[in-house]
């Protein structure tokens, strides 16, 4: 059974939490380097383009759009849970497998408790950091910046440490209410982002409220405006052209995220919360020996 998730050019965090999650929750010797046999987790990684002759076992993943759909009732796929009644829709699948994203089951592992130490954090979405001044903007609001590429035990650290953490990036705001810190959704630049966000609120009965995503370069607004990723030729073009705008979004940028600072985060339900850890474990514990 080989542990997959995906991995671009550079790290995120989101994804990169499969490598320490599992480990923590899942006895030894359970994950090798058997293609035959993939374990899909966190992440929006049920794509169409896998082997279609290998056996995927989804665990809490979610349909993102990435891909066309899977046709998932090939005999090739097994579902332990997906993340959220969207993705069980999407794919034609029993409303009952919508427990949630898998990444609440870090509400189970051993990570140590640490002292507040921010009163507000920021985490923009991976591509955005290529593209936007984020780092600069959240100096100027004195705000701390989460870079989504880090360590992921430093991200998972940095929550901890953090009185409310705004978010880009969906999985800094799962992680956040999985330990418990206050949080808010900034609605991605990026549109093909937006749409899991619902996946995943709608498995614990939020309702989100997407919090306007600030720009912090001529390239964020270009995503914003257009609905694409900001990262191609034609916004490289007017980010060389219309460079001299750059402080402007930048202060811009951290006005608006220091307001945003200023304002109540959000938690889901603790007893929805508890429920659904509980059941996203028991899923678990029937396809792999769990260590808790």
């Amino acid at each position: 059974m080989k542990l997959t998730f995906y991995r671009g050019e550079v790290p995120n965090f989101g994804d990169e939490l499969n490598s320490i999650l599992w480990d923590e929750l899942i006895e030894p010797g359970f994950f090798n380097d058997d293609e035959s046999q993939l374990f899909l987790g966190v992440g929006s990684i049920i794509w169409n383009d896998f082997n279609p002759r290998a056996k995927k076992l989804v665990v809490g993943s979610g349909y993102g759009g990435y891909t066309d759909l899977p046709d998932v009732h090939d005999g090739n796929w097994q579902f332990s849970f997906v993340r959220g009644p969207r993705t069980a829709a999407l794919l034609g699948l029993d409303k009952n497998l919508a427990i949630t994203d898998s990444a609440i089951l870090t509400h189970f592992a051993d990570i140590p408790s640490t002292e507040k130490r921010f009163k507000a954090s920021f985490m923009p979405h991976f591509q955005s950091i290529e593209r936007g001044n984020w780092k600069q903007a959240c100096e100027l609001a004195d705000i701390h910046f989460i870079d989504p590429r880090d360590d992921v035990k430093k991200i998972l650290n940095d929550i901890q440490q953090s009185e409310l953490v705004i978010s880009e990036a969906m999985h800094g705001a799962i992680l956040a209410d999985t330990l418990r810190t206050p949080w808010l959704a900034v609605e991605p630049l990026a549109s093909q982002h937006r749409n899991k966000w619902y996946d995943w609120s709608e498995s614990l009965e939020m309702t989100l409220e997407f919090k306007p995503m600030p720009a912090s370069s001529i390239r964020d607004f270009w995503a914003k405006v257009t609905g694409g990723t900001g990262l191609g030729r034609k916004s490289q073009i007017a980010e060389r052209v219309l460079a001299f705008t750059q402080d402007y979004f930048v202060k811009d940028a951290a006005s608006r995220l220091n307001r945003l600072s200023k304002e109540t985060g959000f938690l889901s339900d603790e007893a929805i919360f508890k429920s659904k850890a509980h059941q996203a474990l028991e899923a678990l514990s029937t396809i792999a020996p769990v260590k808790v």
